[in-house]
Formats: C-alpha cells, structure tokens, sequence
C-alpha cells in the first residue's frame, strides 16, 4: 500500500478525476481509499507501480503503509516482581530449561503461551477448566509488550494433563503423569495439586524422579492445616502461600513440608480464551517457586558453558 499526498494548491477532486482519466484499465480505478479533505489516495502497490508516473505529474509525497503500534506494556504481575524475577532477568530468563506441569492442561493457542508450550501428554478426556493455564501463564508468560509476563518467560513448558475439568484425579493417572515427566526428561515438574494421605506409591515415583536429578515443585494445599502430599515429601518443594504483605495466607497449609512462601492471593495469570483471570490458592504459589528454579537452572547451565 502507498499513501499519496497531494499539494494542496490544485483541488483535490479534479486530481482524482484526472487520474482516474488516464487509467486504463477499470479495475485500477476503484476502490481507492480517499480522504478527500486531506488530499491523500492510499492506492496498492501494483497500481502504483503500473501508473507512478501519472501519480506524479502532481506534487507529492509518497509515503509507505508503515506498521503503527500502541504504547502498551505488559503488566508485571504483583507475584513475579516480589520473587525478584526482574533482576534475575538480567542473567537469563529460564531458556531451555523443560517443566512439565501436571495439572488439567493448558490453552495451547493463548497467545502469552503458545510460543513456549513444546509438548506434552493428555493422560484423561472430556473439556478443561482454566487452572491449568492460570499455572502456566505464571512460570512462562511471554514477554510480547501486551497481557503479562510470568517468571521465566523463556522456559520450556510441558503440558501434562491429569486432571478432568472438575479438577479431580486418580492417584494411578498422577503416577503415570510423574513417569511420563521422568521419561520425557523433564528438569523440573510443577505439581500444584495434593491430597492428604500418604501414598507408597507416589512416595516411590517422586524418588525416582528425584534421583534423576528432577526438581519437583508443589502447592502445600489450601486446608490451612498440614501440608498435603506430594509437597510434605522430602524430595518435593512445598510452597504455602503469602499476600502482598508477605503474610501467610490463612488457606494456606503450613507447617512440615512447607519449604518455601510464595505469592498466592490476587495472582492475575492467563485464563483460556485469550484472557486473564485473578486466582487464590497455593495452586499460584507453586509456579512462582518453579519459575524461580527455571532461571536458576539456566543461569548454572550458561556459568558451566
């Protein structure tokens, strides 16, 4: 597209009729775009080619059909600016580095996460909901000038899903979820789910993850009693979740297994259908901490390079 404007001193209709009286072929006549009291004619680039001459047998300046953008930002959530995660930025922001997130799946197609979702597995059926996605858009929300970003924009994310759009599970589907993380070489798994009891099996699978040098991150749950399992393993990092204050929420577990507080309260994230939604939960708390490990990881890996 060429935008042509026109001196002022002839009147701009008897330009365009006189144009358009040397244009041969009809086609090339219509549509223009005219802004009549402006004197200027946005024209296409084949027109212009074919009859540049008899576009400048007038005054003018001929311009490009340059690209316009608005003066936006993307927020910085409340969440990743307390973890720091700008100042780590200056040192790296996660590249490379692989997290499965087990969880109810992602909004592939959201434009904050699409860039950054590498793979993964569908281990049940039926819709999602949005947890899922509101996890992702914390560790890996890109930075694109618009929406948010999330701790470590550059990461690599897996989208493991184990659980219905009721948010439930089985203990057998979270096992295969963990094994499929380890076999598919995953260097830290974020798990923001829970429950109760303990568990011999899912104690033997997060080991075995462990022992392949996997960090695993989890949300202590949201009973404001004891910490739930997976996160109250020795092999896990349990996350309960602070407000802005840096006060422990009160739906937060806490106690053994809570390792580590991180923001949960008002976290605004990514929410399926191209938009944003603000959560509560340890579930929010959790992939801060993942985040964070991202961009650890991938500092110690350019320091050994």
């Amino acid at each position: 597209m060429k935008i042509i404007s026109f001196h002022r001193s002839t009147p701009f209709h008897d330009i365009l009729a006189d144009l358009q009286s040397h244009l041969a072929e009809p086609k090339d006549r219509q549509p223009w775009s005219c802004f009549d009291d402006l004197s200027c004619l946005c024209v296409n680039e084949q027109v212009y080619a074919r009859h540049q001459q008899h576009f400048h047998r007038y005054p003018v300046t001929v311009e490009e059909n340059v690209t316009v953008s608005v003066h936006s930002e993307e927020e910085i959530p409340w969440g990743v600016r307390y973890v720091g995660a700008e100042r780590l930025w200056k040192r790296g922001r996660g590249a490379g580095v692989k997290i499965g997130v087990i969880d109810t799946g992602i909004s592939r197609d959201h434009f904050e996460l699409r860039e950054q979702i590498k793979g993964g597995i569908s281990l049940v059926s039926g819709k999602q909901n949005g947890h899922g996605t509101h996890v992702a858009g914390i560790i890996v929300a890109e930075m694109n000038q618009r929406g948010i970003v999330g701790v470590s924009p550059e990461a690599y994310l897996y989208d493991v899903r184990a659980f219905g759009d009721d948010g439930k599970s089985s203990l057998a589907t979270i096992l295969r979820a963990i094994n499929w993380s380890i076999e598919n070489k995953m260097d830290i798994i974020n798990m923001s789910f829970g429950m109760p009891q303990y568990s011999e099996a899912l104690a033997r699978v997060v080991e075995k993850a462990d022992k392949q040098g996997i960090i695993m991150v989890a949300s202590a749950g949201n009973n404001g009693g004891e910490v739930e399992y997976p996160a109250r393993y020795k092999n896990v990092v349990g996350v309960s979740a602070i407000d802005q204050k840096g006060k422990l929420a009160d739906f937060s577990s806490r106690g053994k297994g809570a390792n580590v507080k991180a923001p949960g309260v008002d976290i605004l994230s990514t929410w399926p259908g191209n938009q944003f939604r603000t959560l509560n939960g340890t579930s929010m708390a959790a992939p801060h901490v993942t985040g964070l490990k991202a961009l650890q990881l991938s500092r110690s890996r350019k320091t050994k390079e």
